[in-house]
């Protein structure tokens, strides 16, 4: 098994949350598909075109108007109000708008 090869990049969001109150937050991703994406993008367009290729895919791409994008976020029980995106959902708005508000909500 070959030895996984290091991401030198780090995958960060700033956005601002419903809260009126939300200065703004910025959180890494960890999604191990980000990585994956580095390594594959490196091989397939070089160094030079590499964070361009990163930016279409994991910011262009995803946040546009007719897309709801979802953070999936989640901490470790040692920093329990630390938080980290561990990856995200970015359906059709016209796929969601039939889906609930809320988690307890029906």
């Amino acid at each position: 098994m070959a030895p996984l090869e290091w991401v030198p990049l780090d995958f960060r969001y700033r956005f601002r949350c419903a809260d009126d109150d939300c200065p703004t937050h910025d959180m890494a991703l960890k999604d191990w598909e980000a990585g994956a994406s580095y390594r594959k993008f490196l091989r397939k367009y070089g160094e030079r075109a590499v964070h361009d290729k990163l930016r279409e895919r994991w910011y262009d791409s995803m946040f546009t108007p007719d897309r709801a994008v979802h953070f999936f976020v989640g901490n470790i029980a040692a920093h329990p109000k630390t938080f980290m995106l561990l990856g995200i959902f970015y359906p059709k708005v016209n796929i969601v708008q039939y889906a609930q508000d809320g988690l307890f909500t029906l």
